[in-house]
């Protein structure tokens, strides 16, 4: 007989990767039509969070169901060293990262985080449900946990828990058996999910965030692939080899699909896999497998705690880097609110270290990255839990100075090597020139826009008879709608590199006219003569005023097209003793700039500062402060909004709002005492504006500084090799 040659199956790993490859190459084809696959993604992840909510309950009613008292006591103990060892290293890794950060210099556009308060951390929503199936239909995991684990618990004295136990059993194989076919489609939906992520991320946020996202790739690679299972090696009879091969499909499963939680059967199967084969499957080791997992997954782990690595990086990226007494802060307080979510953490610990709300918004798509490698590590950590977990129940945990002193040792070099090399890969490659000023001097109109008449000096007033008797109807017959600007309030109104008049009210301007059919005619002001150059025709309207009673008497102010918040501007240095009101009212010998007069902002300085030992300087504006009227100065209290902007040009100041409660400023236009007919029209054009999103789109465009990231669609082998554009793309 002739020997048939058969190829040799590949395994579930190999197929994965297969799936990676393949989707990295469908995204940098496809681009954003990448997106197209999102479907697939979204039915592959829910397939996988299906099965695991069921066999989180049963897996822990099980486990802890067939313990005795004395076993149970003895898990919780060791579960517990467990986990202050793993913060420990954990935390000792993401201290070390932060020293290969290379020195720079940021500023940032207006965020809306920038006003809003702290986000509430409630121990009791979280672990404490009146409803436990509430919890399971919202997926509120830690409550899910704390209930099968009571449930599981009180079973220990019961004595016909055996009745209970053994269908249990039988369901959770059922569990698994699905959880075990779904896993099979993995390559499926890494394809997809990876196809989709190359295809949409954009070079502009990978080169903004790229120091992060390399120290915290580093450091992740750093607990997977050493600092975790030379915690096995050194404890265990297992070896670094064993330990990575069980868990290979896990690893990249749970990197792929950005996930932990659906590989958390996986991890249990692969886990007594590993005790199988060395002969140590016990019950005693069976049930702190099937134990350890579901329930340290709700505790911070290696991979949650790995995101604290933001912190440090956004005070670097602030201008401020930690120092050792901030680590020490970070320690105590950041593994505590670690036991809610990282989108809860993380405002709350920048609270804590005074660095801008705004920041927390880098957080959101750094996730799209760095969420695979703390799925990565958490998928490793629990394994780690649930292989010395066994060891200590099932009594094969080793104690070796040797071994341990090998593995401290190999961790202490791998990490200092990986962050030396961090060092000089971050400080070699990461260009680190500041340039959002730049970004800010080259946005230009968000629209195509008619030609419009600058004014770069007030032209001489020339007496216009108005026809009809009304401003409007004088600047129909003049043909321009003339509006004041003030040449140098970014992001409102201020010339571009191309000495273009740009900004949130020009453009706001520029509709306002086209819709009166006449031509825009831009006359630069002085704050002081506005109520004069409006009652004598010298303009028309002045947009983006200040609605505040020092104008009710000599400016008719139209109804307000959008609300600002009042802030303050400070050293970037001295930005966290302007973060609270109490604090602001509390201090001495304080000199604070205030623009125009102190009557304009009149009940913001009550609010802020009533009972403080201030004194206010008036500039004419916030463009004479910025421009070196500084000195001695503390504080500018102005608009958030445009402080924000003024930041970007002069990165040595930062803008703080004093929480709680910051002071809402309504703008709108103003316009000559009398104008009824004219403020009627510009009211009904903000009806309007409002109804077609003119003034979101702009706001966004210029205040939230959309307009000065990279609108170009994402470089595709489809789009700009073969030259494919989607129909009505003209891109």
């Amino acid at each position: 007989m002739k020997a048939v040659l058969r190829r040799p199956r590949l395994s579930l790993s190999a197929w994965i990767l297969i799936g990676l490859g393949l989707g990295i190459f469908a995204g940098v084809f496809l681009g954003d039509a990448a997106t197209a696959l999102q479907p697939v993604a979204d039915v592959y992840i829910r397939l996988m969070q299906m099965t695991v909510l069921p066999y989180l309950v049963l897996a822990i009613v099980i486990g802890f169901g067939q313990l005795e008292a004395s076993q149970a006591r003895l898990l919780a103990k060791r579960a517990g060293a467990m986990l202050v060892l793993t913060w420990g290293l954990t935390f000792a890794v993401v201290a070390a990262m932060p020293a290969s950060f290379p020195g720079i210099q940021s500023a940032f556009f207006f965020s809306n985080a920038l006003v809003e308060p702290g986000q509430p951390f409630s121990i009791p929503d979280l672990y404490f449900s009146a409803n436990p199936f509430h919890s399971l239909a919202n997926a509120v995991v830690p409550a899910v946990v704390l209930f099968s684990s009571m449930l599981g618990i009180a079973l220990i004295g019961v004595d016909q828990r055996e009745r209970l136990l053994a269908p249990l059993r039988v369901v959770n194989a059922a569990v698994i058996s699905i959880t075990k076919f779904v896993i099979s489609l993995t390559p499926v939906g890494v394809f997809a999910i990876v196809a989709v992520t190359a295809g949409t991320v954009t070079g502009d946020m990978l080169q903004r965030l790229e120091v992060y996202f390399v120290a915290f790739s580093a450091a992740a690679l750093v607990l997977a692939f050493c600092i975790l299972p030379l915690m096995v090696t050194a404890l265990t009879p297992f070896s670094y080899r064993e330990v990575l091969g069980v868990s290979r499909d896990a690893l990249l499963t749970a990197f792929v699909a950005s996930s932990a939680f659906i590989v958390l059967p996986i991890l249990v199967e692969r886990s007594k896999t590993l005790l199988e084969q060395h002969g140590l499957l016990n019950p005693e080791s069976d049930s702190a497998a099937d134990i350890l997992i579901p329930i340290l997954f709700n505790f911070p782990n290696a991979g949650r705690l790995l995101t604290l690595l933001f912190v440090p990086f956004a005070a670097w990226l602030a201008g401020s880097p930690f120092s050792a007494g901030d680590f020490s802060t970070l320690l105590a307080v950041g593994i505590p609110s670690y036991f809610a979510k990282a989108q809860v953490a993380l405002p709350f610990l920048l609270d804590v270290f005074k660095l801008p709300h705004d920041l927390f918004q880098l957080y959101i798509p750094t996730t799209i990255i760095t969420g695979k490698f703390d799925s990565m590590v958490t998928a490793m950590n629990l394994l780690v839990f649930a292989l010395l977990g066994a060891a200590a129940m099932g009594g094969f945990l080793e104690l070796r100075r040797k071994r341990v002193v090998t593995a401290g040792l190999a961790m202490l070099v791998v990490t200092a090597l990986t962050v030396a090399g961090v060092r000089v890969v971050l400080h070699a490659a990461v260009d680190t020139t500041y340039r959002r000023d730049e970004a800010l001097r080259t946005m230009t109109a968000s629209r195509s826009l008619a030609p419009a008449i600058v004014h770069d000096v007030r032209p001489p007033v020339n007496a216009e008879p108005a026809a009809g008797g009304g401003v409007l109807e004088r600047a129909r017959a003049r043909g321009t709608l003339r509006v004041g600007y003030d040449p140098a309030n970014v992001p409102f109104s201020f010339f571009n590199r191309s000495n273009q008049l740009v900004g949130f009210d020009v453009e706001l301007a520029h509709s306002l006219a086209e819709s009166f059919g006449l031509k825009p005619e831009f006359v630069p002001i002085d704050w002081e003569d506005l109520p004069a150059m409006l009652a004598d025709g010298e303009i028309d309207v002045m947009p983006g005023m200040w609605v505040r009673p020092f104008w009710f008497g000599s400016v008719h102010m139209s109804s307000p097209y959008f609300t600002g918040t009042i802030g303050v501007v400070v050293r970037d240095e001295r930005r966290g003793e302007f973060a609270s009101v109490e604090a602001l009212r509390r201090r001495r010998g304080l000199n604070v700039g205030i623009p125009l007069d102190t009557r304009q902002l009149a009940f913001s300085i009550d609010r802020y500062f009533g009972g403080a030992d201030a004194e206010f300087v008036v500039f004419k504006s916030a463009g004479e402060f910025f421009a070196g009227g500084h000195s001695g100065v503390d504080a500018f209290l102005m608009p958030a909004e445009g402080g924000a902007a003024f930041t970007l040009l002069h990165p040595e100041f930062a803008v703080v709002v004093p929480q709680p409660d910051p002071v809402r400023l309504p703008y709108a236009f103003g316009l000559a005492p009398g104008a009824e007919r004219m403020a009627d029209a510009v009211n009904e054009w903000i009806v309007f504006a409002e109804s077609e999103g003119m003034i979101r789109r702009a706001y966004d465009y210029w205040v939230l500084g959309r307009g000065a990231e990279d609108r170009r669609p994402r470089w595709s082998i489809l789009r700009n090799v073969l030259g494919w554009r989607p129909a009505g793309d003209r891109r």
